[in-house]
Parts: C-alpha cells; sequence; structure tokens
C-alpha cells in the first residue's frame, strides 16, 4: 500500500509543480504536470486495487495538468493581476503558419511586455489592457474566462477518488 501513495503523493506534488512554474516562466512546462497525472492515475488504480477505477483516474489526472495550468494562471491573474493600459510598439504576424498567430510588443507603464495572439484575436487598435502581477506571466485582460470554483473543483475531485479508491479496496 505504501507505493500506490507514494506514486499519489508524487503525482500531487509534479501537478503543482507543473501549475506554479507554469503560471510563473509559461505554459510550457505542461509536461511535468502530465507525468504527474499518470503517477497520481497509476497510484489510484494501485490503491484501489480494481481495474475499472484506473481509467477515470488516469483522465482526471492528465486532465488535471492542463485545467490547472490554464486555469490558476488565469485565476490568480483576475484575483491579484492590475489592469494596465499599453500601447503596441512593435507587431509581428505570422499568417501562414500552421497555427497564424501575431507577437506584439507592448508598451506598459510598468515595463514593457511580449505576449502573443492567434490570428483571428488579432489587436484591431493599437492600444489594450493586459493583467500584470510581477512574478507571473502577464496576459491580455480579455482572456480571463476561468473562475476559482472550476480551479478549486479539480484538485477536490482528485482527492475525492483517492477517497473512493480506499473504499473500493479489495478486504482480505
Amino acid at each position: 500500500m505504501r507505493g500506490p501513495l507514494l506514486l499519489i503523493g508524487c503525482g500531487f506534488a509534479a501537478l503543482a509543480l507543473s501549475t506554479a512554474l507554469g503560471a510563473t516562466f509559461g505554459l510550457g512546462l505542461v509536461f511535468i504536470g502530465v507525468v504527474g497525472g499518470l503517477a497520481y492515475g497509476l497510484g489510484v488504480g494501485g490503491l484501489a486495487e480494481r481495474r475499472w477505477i484506473i481509467i477515470p483516474a488516469l483522465i482526471l489526472g492528465v486532465g488535471a495538468a492542463f485545467f490547472l495550468a490554464f486555469g490558476v494562471h488565469s485565476v490568480l491573474m483576475q484575483r491579484i493581476g492590475h489592469v494596465e493600459h499599453c500601447t503596441v510598439t512593435q507587431a509581428e504576424e505570422h499568417p501562414f503558419t500552421k497555427y497564424p498567430s501575431v507577437d506584439y510588443v507592448l508598451a506598459c507603464p510598468s515595463g514593457e511586455v511580449e505576449l502573443s495572439r492567434s490570428w483571428n484575436d488579432r489587436l484591431l487598435i493599437q492600444e489594450t489592457d493586459v493583467l500584470v502581477a510581477p512574478p507571473l506571466e502577464p496576459k491580455f485582460a480579455d482572456d480571463t474566462r476561468w473562475n476559482l470554483w472550476l480551479v478549486t473543483g479539480v484538485p477536490l475531485a482528485m482527492i475525492l477518488l483517492v477517497g473512493v479508491a480506499r473504499a473500493v479496496r479489495r478486504v482480505p
């Protein structure tokens, strides 16, 4: 029983690390969270000693990596970030790539900010609002669509699934 609990604990730690680093350094660190989600799912399956619980545990664990990486950053920016009115100083368009986008360099009161947007959501005027909260990555103010209940619901569901795994554990 020690092995599954260790996997679950390491999975939670990797998800927390991925979420914290993703909000601070960028979202490219989601891979750490995916590995943590896989460890969590395998740990829950081992704890329950039932095969049917592995599928929802893996789905929840891997989904949590993406959900928390994007949602926690957005919720933190809504809660502690402040809005700055910024002006576009440079825009580099990439319309003919596989995923068309525009890279912006913005002059804000707190300093220069670099952000990207998809081609369909590109700015039509040379001014925009940006949420800033150092050391978190800045983001466009209109990109915050997550709420606190959705983001906190994922870790709570993961904890409840560990309880379910213990409840359905085979008793000798």
